[in-house]
């Protein structure tokens, strides 16, 4: 795993990160509270339809789903009535992903260019940064969907934010852990690493790999070590 990582980060030049569940541990949390709010708008769906349908989109997705359920159009009511509930958990819940930092070390040792590229909104990310300390390696270095039109799986966000920080997609590595996020960096034209060792994959691991590389990742790890691995092999 940690070879075919290097071999992919050889001629990387730049690295966008996903957020949710990829830099923090965040998707058991908004999943959970997703359902809950589903319920309150009164377009409820169990917790497996919420990940499958909702993961790594942005929040037009659900809104669109209450709005074609039940008529309401709730885009004034939905963020404020999911944030409230979802900021008050991270507050006490959101972590990191494991092995995280030392993936952030490796590419600022050696020189490697790192952003976040998003589909969560510039209020989310600001208190993902907050809670979980992560700001520091970023400053203002993050991308939101909200500075596009299209959000993920249209690659947008990933051509928007490379072409902003001045590097090529060629150069370009994604790490993802949804399959619109994957989705997303092959249509950039960017290599891709999936990864799902986030709580969300915890029972799914197997299954959420072949995923991932159906949609077209280079590789897919579930140990954010492996990556650091190989950032510091390829640069050997």
């Amino acid at each position: 795993m940690v070879a075919t990582v290097r071999a992919l980060m050889k001629d990387c030049a730049i690295v966008l990160f996903d957020c949710d569940g990829v830099l923090v541990d965040s998707e058991p949390i908004s999943l959970a509270t997703l359902v809950d709010v589903l319920d309150h708008f009164g377009a409820p769906l169990s917790l497996q339809e919420v990940s499958d349908r909702f993961t790594g989109r942005s929040s037009s997705a659900p809104i669109d789903h209450i709005r074609a359920q039940t008529g309401q159009d709730v885009r004034a009511a939905f963020k404020p009535f999911f944030y409230q509930k979802l900021f008050a958990r991270y507050d006490t819940e959101l972590r990191k992903i494991d092995g995280i930092d030392a993936v952030l070390k490796a590419l600022s040792d050696h020189q490697i260019a790192f952003c976040i590229s998003s589909s969560s909104s510039v209020e989310r990310l600001e208190k993902t940064m907050q809670v979980t300390g992560l700001g520091p390696w970023f400053g203002q270095r993050i991308y939101s969907a909200d500075f596009v039109k299209n959000g993920k799986p249209a690659p947008d966000l990933f051509l928007h934010a490379a072409a902003d920080m001045g590097f090529s997609p060629k150069k370009t590595v994604v790490i993802e852990d949804s399959v619109a996020g994957v989705t997303a960096a092959v249509a950039a034209g960017m290599k891709c690493v999936g990864f799902v060792g986030g709580g969300h994959y915890d029972q799914d691991r197997a299954k959420a790999s072949e995923r991932l590389y159906n949609a077209g990742a280079d590789v897919v790890i579930d140990d954010m070590n492996d990556l650091a691995a190989g950032i510091a092999a390829s640069a050997a």
